[in-house]
């Protein structure tokens, strides 16, 4: 029995470190990584040498390098060493899941995504010495929550706003549009990795409502009430499409499909998929052969169309391109039959427009009114999320709307529902009469006497038939519209629906 140790499975040549070279300013240095996925250090250093080359026949030709030296300090703020290292994790940190599992428990798979660099890197042999010092668990914490407040800061505040004041009053009895912000959450944060399953039922969906991971409450950024715009309607539509397919091609899709998926059902192996395309294609001339007899006479036949796409495909190989049809109908005075039919393509994604005036006549009023044209201005727009902790590589999602229209509480069952939507277009015009007018506010300087603001929304998802059949279908574009659809609200034969 052999008492080898078993190798890690990272490396099929049974190593334990990996080297990494790079040079800068013309000096080669060699960094030993770790690829044993064991020890909970994978992907972690071991130590960094450089090439000596003046080391002659007794020198040390391979010095390792101290971090807290000034060469050490510049290796370890190289981009270069911190792109070669990058490069190296991508490399080996995704072998397998248990090289993924490896990662994750040393730390290096943010490094192995791009979400870290190894400028500095912690964990470098003697790191102690150097003068940037390694942050405490408090201080990392601390960093967090700034970060955290960073953003909270830069959200639409979490109010409830309307205009004019008394929209407010729910028992009034007038109809309204309400609108509610809400952060955005990506609909398929994690595509599963069994294809199967995917094929066979498609890529599960999720909500487009960020909840709070402790409460699991919806993230919401404030609500807003305004009177039922003028012009208001709602298009739905889908696509359709003109589709062409003449005999030839419908004749061969259809038989390479029943071939093929005979294949994948394990009825037929590859070798009886051969065999069988060369006897269609016996029995397709032999059917045909009577009608090749009379190829050339002005007449057009099966044996036309055979002739013509053979000679397009074998001109093609010369770049030749010919349009068959056209051809065909010089030679006979015939055109091939197109099959021209209208299909249905698939659905279309609507879109809204409001238009709104403001007249503040008062104080409070002109307040609401700065206050909703700078929420909608706001939430519309994407936030460079990471800003405080010194990045901007990528940018945040807006926020995203919900819209009913309401009276007393309750939705308005004549007038159309709509599912959530991007805000895509806000335009605020201070001068609608084509003359600024302003009076003095004390709080803004000087305040429009009127002004417009248009509102374009776009929906995030189609509309389908079963969105009709409420309580029975539980898509989460429908999950999202929260208590529109539930309990009094519910769509019913008296309900106009999407």
């Amino acid at each position: 029995m052999s008492n080898k140790p078993t190798p890690p499975k990272s490396d099929v040549f049974s190593r334990t470190t990996y080297t990494v070279i790079y040079e800068i300013d013309g000096v080669r240095y060699f960094e030993d990584r770790s690829l044993d996925v064991a020890n909970g250090d994978f992907l972690g250093p071991k130590s960094i040498k450089r090439v000596n080359e003046d080391a002659g026949l007794l020198g040390e030709m391979y010095p390792n390098i101290e971090p807290n030296s000034e060469e050490g300090k510049k290796v370890l703020n190289s981009m270069i060493r911190n792109n070669k290292l990058k490069s190296f994790a991508e490399d080996w940190a995704f072998n397998d899941d248990e090289t993924f599992a490896a990662a994750m428990e040393s730390g290096y798979i943010d490094q192995a995504r791009g979400a870290a660099s190894f400028i500095n890197e912690s964990g470098v042999p003697h790191l102690d010495k150097n003068n940037q010092p390694v942050k405490t668990d408090e201080e990392i914490e601390r960093d967090n929550i700034e970060i955290e407040n960073y953003i909270e800061r830069t959200q639409v505040k979490n109010e409830a706003l309307s205009y004019p004041p008394h929209l407010e009053e729910s028992e009034r009895g007038e109809d309204y549009i309400f609108i509610e912000q809400f952060e955005y959450a990506p609909p398929q944060p994690e595509v599963t990795n069994d294809l199967g399953e995917v094929l066979k039922k498609g890529i599960e969906r999720r909500s487009n409502i960020r909840r709070d991971k402790v409460t699991g409450l919806e993230e919401m950024r404030g609500s807003c009430r305004l009177p039922i715009p003028n012009n208001l309607g709602v298009s739905n539509g889908v696509s359709w499409g003109e589709a062409r397919a003449n005999a030839v091609e419908l004749a061969g899709f259809n038989q390479a499909s029943r071939t093929i998926g005979g294949a994948l059902s394990g009825q037929d192996n590859v070798g009886k998929i051969i065999r069988g395309g060369v006897t269609t294609g016996s029995e397709i001339f032999s059917q045909i052969k009577d009608d090749f007899k009379n190829d050339g006479s002005s007449d057009a036949n099966s044996a036309t169309v055979i002739s013509a796409v053979l000679a397009r495909s074998a001109l093609s190989q010369i770049g030749i391109n010919v349009d068959v049809d056209q051809f065909i109908t010089r030679q006979t005075g015939a055109a091939i039959n197109p099959n021209l039919e209208l299909l249905f393509s698939g659905p279309q994604l609507r879109t809204f427009s409001f238009n709104f005036n403001f007249a503040p006549e008062s104080k409070d009023e002109a307040i609401a009114v700065r206050k909703i044209q700078r929420w909608f201005k706001q939430g519309m727009l994407p936030g460079r999320s990471t800003v405080a902790n010194g990045s901007n590589l990528f940018l945040g999602s807006p926020n995203i709307f919900r819209i009913q229209y309401k009276n007393k509480e309750r939705r308005i069952k004549g007038l159309n529902l709509i599912k959530l939507c991007a805000l895509t277009s806000c335009q605020i015009d201070f001068t609608p009469d084509g003359t600024y007018q302003s009076y003095d506010d004390s709080l803004a300087v000087a305040m429009p006497v009127r002004s417009t603001m248009g509102l374009t929304f776009n929906e995030l998802t189609p509309i389908f038939r079963d969105d009709y059949i409420n309580g029975e279908n539980n898509d989460p574009s429908l999950m999202d519209l929260g208590g529109m659809i539930k309990g009094e609200d519910a769509i019913n034969d008296q309900d106009i629906g999407f």
